[in-house]
């Protein structure tokens, strides 16, 4: 079942490698992928994919290694030639994401959407926010500062409510997310 999750996520993100270059040159914030059953692309999709398959790269014959290396050489690649269209992608997704993180919490608020199966959706994106600054606080890469503190301030909202637990997603990958900074991922608000 693992090794079928994370086969299915290195061919997710070799075919989202595959249109990053013509994504970047898009409007589009969230790119519909030609192939069926493909989540839509998007800078933190990848950075996220990235993350968590180069946390679990032991996981993988030498074979699939190999295609992560080279997908993760190729995204790398394409920003490298493309640092500031990557930029304003990665900024304009940030705030798409952080909209949304927002709705959740109003949701919350009006205690209609608690439930932990809800939540374990939702989260995702407070996942690819982070993979998204990770990247964005590395060289040559600009992040507005205005995201740090949206993020702390809806992280400190989350707190308040926070009810500590259980890993909220598959098992397959929590080696990728230890809790210390991904404490979101370690049960639900109440």
């Amino acid at each position: 079942m693992e090794r079928d999750l994370l086969e299915k996520d290195l061919a997710i993100l070799e075919k989202m490698v595959s249109s990053l270059g013509d994504y970047l040159l898009s409007a589009e914030t969230y790119w519909e992928m030609r192939e069926p059953d493909m989540p839509k692309l998007t800078v933190g999709g990848c950075l996220m994919r990235l993350h968590r398959l180069r946390a679990l790269q032991d996981h993988f014959p030498p074979i699939e290694q190999q295609r992560l290396d080279k997908a993760s050489e190729r995204f790398e690649h394409l920003l490298q030639e493309s640092v500031v269209r990557f930029e304003e992608k990665t900024h304009q997704e940030l705030r798409a994401r952080l909209r949304e993180w927002v709705s959740y919490f109003a949701d919350l608020s009006r205690n209609m959407l608690s439930d932990q199966g809800y939540f374990a959706d939702k989260v995702d994106a407070r996942v690819v926010v982070t993979a998204m600054i990770d990247k964005m606080q590395t060289a040559p890469y600009h992040l507005e500062q205005h995201v740090l503190n949206e993020v702390k301030s809806l992280d400190n909202n989350l707190r308040q409510r926070w009810q500590p637990g259980e890993f909220v997603w598959d098992a397959a990958w929590q080696a990728a997310y230890p809790p210390a900074k991904y404490w979101y991922l370690y049960g639900a608000p109440r």
